[in-house]
């Protein structure tokens, strides 16, 4: 719960990668949605989608009710013949689980327990998802062939 609500959020949204690994579920953000109420907290119709203009003006006033993350990252430009420049990049980026601290909005979740599926974003991670019951979860429903 976020200010007594509950709330999906994403690793970028925590104050550090660690605290991701504090919550006991996990956010698979699989996401169903009645087309027709999202459409009109963006306040458009079907019937208007045709109009880019003004979907793009809708789109954009909603965005504004909703933070927007930057992500500082190293991306390496390659050359060619071994040379390459690792170039610092700012990332701006909304996540689609911020409307879920929307109060007009009405968000419902299922259960799911953390060890269902964390993403590993790094080989450090592997360590813990081995210790806290992730791989032997996935071992009872899932079947590896040896390679």
């Amino acid at each position: 719960r976020v200010n007594g609500r509950v709330r999906l959020i994403e690793g970028l949204a925590l104050p550090s990668e660690e605290d991701e690994f504090k919550f006991t579920y996990y956010n698979s953000m699989t996401t169903w949605i009645d087309i027709d109420k999202l459409l009109s907290k963006f306040g458009l119709f079907r019937e208007e989608l045709g109009d880019a203009d003004k979907v793009a003006s809708k789109l954009n006033d909603f965005s504004q009710k909703i933070p927007t993350y930057a992500a500082l990252k190293d991306v390496k430009k390659r050359w060619g013949h071994g040379q390459e420049d690792v170039l610092p990049t700012a990332q701006f980026e909304k996540l689609w689980s911020d409307v879920t601290s929307l109060d007009d909005l009405d968000c419902r979740y299922f259960v799911v327990p953390r060890h269902r599926g964390a993403q590993l974003k790094d080989q450090a991670q592997l360590d813990g998802w081995l210790r806290d019951g992730s791989s032997a979860y996935l071992e009872t429903i899932c079947s590896f062939e040896e390679i």
